[in-house]
């Protein structure tokens, strides 16, 4: 797992403040900001389908329960774990059952997520879906996060400049693996500050 952590008080953020007044009020009104990026195949299964139709505040209230409480979410821990006492934590009992499946195919190699960078998204997907819990959405999701490992940039058409909240999740990622980010338009607002290209020069 990886953090990037931006500080109200770091010298770079203050700079951002000061050289744009309206800037300035959007970078206060947030604050310090962390993103958290779960870079682990097994544990990132794991918290989408902790996720699967329920509200991401509920989500991220279970999801800090359960590292909070078994700290290491590995496979082999997972199975460890009494159904009743992972119920106990908020999951229903087929996300129980969703999740011990996922850890045993994982066991088993036959979910292999350190080999997944070299399969085809459509492979992947398919891997996934095999299992039990793990339906189109999540195996998407998955795959979607890893399609930017693969790639060397992110190109965000972005005619209006607006940028979502979503998709400031995505450029973490980015981020964290050391990917280019190029907008079509120069984007508005950014809720952090992070290194991005404006324009396609196919010089």
């Amino acid at each position: 797992m990886q953090r990037l952590y931006y500080d109200l008080n770091d010298e770079k953020v203050q700079y951002l403040i000061r050289s744009n007044r309206k800037l300035g009020k959007l970078i206060k009104y947030i604050g310090s900001n962390e993103i958290v990026i779960e870079d682990d195949g097994f544990k990132c299964i794991v918290k989408y389908v902790v996720g699967q139709q329920i509200s991401d505040k509920a989500r991220e209230t279970i999801w800090q329960r359960i590292c909070t409480t078994y700290k290491n979410i590995t496979p082999k821990k997972m199975l460890s774990i009494k159904n009743d006492d992972l119920r106990r934590v908020g999951l229903s009992e087929r996300k129980v059952v969703y999740i011990k499946t996922l850890a045993t195919a994982t066991l088993n190699k036959e979910i292999d997520f350190v080999n997944f960078p070299k399969f085809t998204n459509e492979e992947i997907i398919k891997r996934l879906t095999s299992l039990k819990g793990i339906g189109q959405w999540t195996a998407d999701k998955y795959d979607h996060m890893n399609k930017f490992i693969k790639a060397d940039a992110i190109i965000v058409c972005n005619p209006d400049g607006i940028i979502g909240k979503g998709t400031m999740f995505e450029f973490g990622f980015m981020i964290a693996h050391s990917k280019r980010i190029i907008f079509t338009n120069e984007p508005k607002g950014l809720t952090i500050s992070f290194p991005y290209e404006v324009g396609l020069n196919f010089d």
